[in-house]
Protein backbone atom coordinates (compact mmCIF):
# COMPACT_ATOMS: atom_id res chain seq x y z
CA UNK A 1 0.00 0.00 0.00
CA UNK A 2 2.97 2.44 0.76
CA UNK A 3 4.91 1.79 -2.19
CA UNK A 4 1.53 1.95 -4.20
CA UNK A 5 1.40 5.47 -2.49
CA UNK A 6 4.62 6.53 -3.38
CA UNK A 7 4.02 5.95 -7.13
CA UNK A 8 1.09 7.75 -7.16
CA UNK A 9 2.34 10.57 -5.45
CA UNK A 10 5.25 10.53 -8.24
CA UNK A 11 3.00 10.30 -10.53
CA UNK A 12 1.38 14.03 -10.19
CA UNK A 13 4.27 15.30 -8.86
CA UNK A 14 4.41 17.70 -12.21
CA UNK A 15 1.00 18.57 -11.22
CA UNK A 16 0.82 19.07 -7.46
CA UNK A 17 -2.59 19.44 -5.96
CA UNK A 18 -2.54 19.58 -2.14
CA UNK A 19 -5.78 18.28 -1.23
CA UNK A 20 -4.81 14.77 -3.12
CA UNK A 21 -1.57 14.72 -1.49
CA UNK A 22 -2.59 15.58 2.32
CA UNK A 23 -5.65 12.94 1.59
CA UNK A 24 -3.21 9.89 0.69
CA UNK A 25 -0.85 10.66 3.67
CA UNK A 26 -3.70 10.55 5.89
CA UNK A 27 -4.29 7.26 4.63
CA UNK A 28 -1.10 6.21 5.28
CA UNK A 29 -0.53 7.14 8.79
CA UNK A 30 2.56 8.16 10.32
CA UNK A 31 4.77 5.26 9.23
CA UNK A 32 3.48 6.48 5.61
CA UNK A 33 4.37 9.87 6.47
CA UNK A 34 7.78 8.89 7.26
CA UNK A 35 8.52 6.22 4.46
CA UNK A 36 7.16 8.97 2.14
CA UNK A 37 8.79 11.28 2.93
CA UNK A 38 12.11 9.54 2.86
CA UNK A 39 11.19 8.28 -0.45
CA UNK A 40 10.68 11.78 -1.75
CA UNK A 41 13.58 13.93 -0.74
CA UNK A 42 16.00 12.52 -3.08
CA UNK A 43 13.20 13.75 -5.61
CA UNK A 44 13.08 17.00 -4.02
CA UNK A 45 16.44 17.61 -3.92
CA UNK A 46 17.08 16.66 -7.10
CA UNK A 47 14.23 17.29 -9.59
CA UNK A 48 13.55 15.16 -12.01
CA UNK A 49 15.45 15.85 -14.82
CA UNK A 50 13.23 17.13 -17.95
CA UNK A 51 14.31 17.78 -21.65
CA UNK A 52 13.13 19.08 -24.89
CA UNK A 53 14.17 19.28 -27.98
CA UNK A 54 12.63 20.63 -31.49
CA UNK A 55 14.05 20.47 -35.52
CA UNK A 56 12.54 22.10 -38.22
CA UNK A 57 13.57 20.48 -41.67
CA UNK A 58 12.71 22.08 -45.29
CA UNK A 59 11.69 19.30 -48.05
CA UNK A 60 13.36 19.80 -51.46
CA UNK A 61 12.79 17.94 -54.43
CA UNK A 62 15.15 18.36 -57.64
CA UNK A 63 16.45 21.90 -55.63
CA UNK A 64 13.16 23.28 -55.01
CA UNK A 65 11.36 23.28 -51.86
CA UNK A 66 8.20 20.95 -51.59
CA UNK A 67 7.38 21.24 -47.74
CA UNK A 68 7.98 20.97 -44.61
CA UNK A 69 8.96 18.89 -41.33
CA UNK A 70 8.71 19.06 -37.94
CA UNK A 71 9.55 16.81 -34.74
CA UNK A 72 9.70 17.77 -30.92
CA UNK A 73 11.40 15.20 -28.64
CA UNK A 74 10.48 15.85 -24.44
CA UNK A 75 11.53 13.62 -21.67
CA UNK A 76 11.16 13.84 -18.60
CA UNK A 77 12.43 11.54 -15.71
CA UNK A 78 12.24 7.95 -17.75
CA UNK A 79 9.47 9.27 -19.83
CA UNK A 80 10.16 10.12 -23.49
CA UNK A 81 7.94 11.88 -25.99
CA UNK A 82 8.33 12.34 -29.87
CA UNK A 83 6.04 13.91 -32.29
CA UNK A 84 6.75 14.44 -36.47
CA UNK A 85 3.99 16.79 -38.38
CA UNK A 86 4.98 17.14 -42.14
CA UNK A 87 2.78 18.75 -44.62
CA UNK A 88 4.51 18.15 -48.51
CA UNK A 89 3.20 19.28 -51.87
CA UNK A 90 5.03 18.10 -55.43
CA UNK A 91 3.76 17.07 -58.70
CA UNK A 92 4.45 13.10 -60.05
CA UNK A 93 2.01 13.10 -63.00
CA UNK A 94 0.02 14.69 -60.90
CA UNK A 95 -0.70 17.18 -58.00
CA UNK A 96 -0.17 15.01 -54.43
CA UNK A 97 -0.32 16.68 -51.22
CA UNK A 98 0.55 14.34 -48.63
CA UNK A 99 0.24 15.26 -44.77
CA UNK A 100 2.03 12.88 -41.96
CA UNK A 101 1.55 13.11 -38.33
CA UNK A 102 2.94 10.50 -36.17
CA UNK A 103 4.26 10.03 -32.55
CA UNK A 104 6.18 7.61 -30.38
CA UNK A 105 6.00 7.20 -26.71
CA UNK A 106 9.03 5.86 -24.55
CA UNK A 107 8.78 4.33 -20.43
CA UNK A 108 12.34 3.29 -19.60
CA UNK A 109 13.28 3.40 -22.83
CA UNK A 110 10.37 0.95 -23.68
CA UNK A 111 8.31 1.54 -26.77
CA UNK A 112 4.85 1.88 -25.00
CA UNK A 113 3.04 3.45 -27.91
CA UNK A 114 3.04 4.93 -31.33
CA UNK A 115 0.26 6.07 -33.98
CA UNK A 116 1.18 6.37 -37.47
CA UNK A 117 -1.89 9.14 -39.26
CA UNK A 118 -1.13 10.16 -43.41
CA UNK A 119 -3.38 11.64 -45.82
CA UNK A 120 -2.96 11.67 -49.29
CA UNK A 121 -4.63 14.12 -51.47
CA UNK A 122 -7.30 14.60 -48.51
CA UNK A 123 -7.40 10.76 -48.03
CA UNK A 124 -6.46 8.79 -45.32
CA UNK A 125 -3.63 6.67 -46.36
CA UNK A 126 -2.44 5.23 -43.00
CA UNK A 127 -4.25 5.05 -39.83
CA UNK A 128 -2.71 2.65 -37.26
CA UNK A 129 -1.34 2.33 -33.75
CA UNK A 130 1.16 -0.03 -32.04
CA UNK A 131 0.60 -0.40 -27.87
CA UNK A 132 2.55 -2.53 -25.57
CA UNK A 133 -0.31 -4.60 -23.71
CA UNK A 134 2.09 -5.91 -20.82
CA UNK A 135 2.23 -9.24 -22.98
CA UNK A 136 3.71 -7.75 -26.09
CA UNK A 137 2.54 -6.02 -28.57
CA UNK A 138 -0.64 -5.23 -30.40
CA UNK A 139 -1.16 -2.91 -34.03
CA UNK A 140 -4.38 -1.48 -34.52
CA UNK A 141 -5.71 -0.53 -38.00
CA UNK A 142 -9.39 0.44 -38.58
CA UNK A 143 -11.11 -2.69 -36.89
CA UNK A 144 -8.20 -4.88 -37.49
CA UNK A 145 -6.42 -5.92 -34.55
CA UNK A 146 -2.79 -8.10 -34.82
CA UNK A 147 -0.41 -9.77 -31.98
CA UNK A 148 3.77 -8.69 -32.78
CA UNK A 149 6.32 -11.17 -32.32
CA UNK A 150 9.33 -9.05 -31.79
CA UNK A 151 10.12 -8.96 -28.10
CA UNK A 152 10.62 -5.51 -26.69
CA UNK A 153 11.22 -2.48 -28.99
CA UNK A 154 13.45 0.38 -27.36
CA UNK A 155 14.36 2.28 -31.00
CA UNK A 156 12.19 3.35 -33.48
CA UNK A 157 12.09 5.43 -37.03
CA UNK A 158 11.76 8.42 -34.94
CA UNK A 159 14.88 7.70 -32.75
CA UNK A 160 16.82 7.99 -35.58
CA UNK A 161 16.25 12.00 -36.08
CA UNK A 162 18.22 12.59 -32.78
CA UNK A 163 20.05 9.78 -32.20
CA UNK A 164 22.83 8.61 -33.99
CA UNK A 165 22.59 4.92 -34.61
CA UNK A 166 26.37 4.08 -33.95
CA UNK A 167 26.16 0.55 -33.46
CA UNK A 168 22.80 -0.53 -34.21
CA UNK A 169 22.07 -2.77 -36.82
CA UNK A 170 18.09 -2.77 -36.68
CA UNK A 171 15.54 0.03 -36.52
CA UNK A 172 12.30 -0.52 -35.87
CA UNK A 173 9.47 0.67 -38.52
CA UNK A 174 6.25 1.31 -36.73
CA UNK A 175 4.57 1.57 -40.34
CA UNK A 176 5.25 -1.72 -41.70
CA UNK A 177 5.02 -3.37 -37.96
CA UNK A 178 9.01 -4.66 -38.83
CA UNK A 179 12.77 -4.63 -38.64
CA UNK A 180 14.66 -3.03 -41.13
CA UNK A 181 18.40 -3.20 -41.48
CA UNK A 182 20.83 -0.31 -40.74
CA UNK A 183 23.82 -0.23 -42.89
CA UNK A 184 26.48 1.86 -43.54
CA UNK A 185 27.18 3.90 -46.57
CA UNK A 186 30.53 4.87 -48.02
CA UNK A 187 29.89 8.82 -47.44
CA UNK A 188 28.99 8.26 -43.53
CA UNK A 189 25.33 7.80 -43.42
CA UNK A 190 23.05 5.56 -42.44
CA UNK A 191 20.73 3.94 -45.08
CA UNK A 192 17.49 1.89 -43.94
CA UNK A 193 16.16 -0.28 -46.56
CA UNK A 194 12.39 -1.14 -46.11
CA UNK A 195 10.68 -3.89 -47.23
CA UNK A 196 8.22 -2.22 -49.90
CA UNK A 197 11.70 -1.37 -52.04
CA UNK A 198 11.92 2.45 -50.43
CA UNK A 199 15.11 3.78 -48.44
CA UNK A 200 15.82 6.38 -46.50
CA UNK A 201 19.36 7.52 -45.69
CA UNK A 202 20.13 9.26 -42.64
CA UNK A 203 23.29 12.00 -42.14
CA UNK A 204 24.35 13.39 -38.41
CA UNK A 205 26.30 15.95 -37.13
CA UNK A 206 26.78 16.03 -33.29
CA UNK A 207 24.66 13.59 -33.15
CA UNK A 208 21.43 15.29 -34.63
CA UNK A 209 20.05 14.27 -37.58
CA UNK A 210 20.68 17.14 -40.62
CA UNK A 211 19.52 15.71 -43.57
CA UNK A 212 17.73 12.76 -44.81
CA UNK A 213 18.02 11.39 -48.55
CA UNK A 214 14.77 9.60 -49.84
CA UNK A 215 14.25 6.96 -52.59
CA UNK A 216 10.75 6.32 -53.21
CA UNK A 217 8.96 5.13 -57.11
CA UNK A 218 7.41 8.26 -56.96
CA UNK A 219 10.12 10.78 -56.53
CA UNK A 220 13.30 11.17 -54.81
CA UNK A 221 13.63 14.00 -52.17
CA UNK A 222 16.07 15.52 -49.53
CA UNK A 223 14.82 16.38 -45.69
CA UNK A 224 17.53 19.40 -44.51
CA UNK A 225 17.74 20.53 -41.16
CA UNK A 226 17.23 24.65 -41.16
CA UNK A 227 20.36 25.63 -39.27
Amino acid sequence: MLQKLFYNMLYRISDFNPGIFISGIKKAGLKGILYTILMLLPIITFPLCTKSQQLNYKVLRNGNEIGWMKLEKYCEGNYCRMILNSAIKFHAIMLMTANIFESAYFSNERLVFSSQYHKTNGNVSVNKQTKFTGNGYEVFEGNERKKLDLGIITFNLLCLYFREPHALKKVYCDKQQSYADIERTSDGGYKIKFKNGNSNIFYYKMGVCTKVKIDQPLYTAEVILNQ
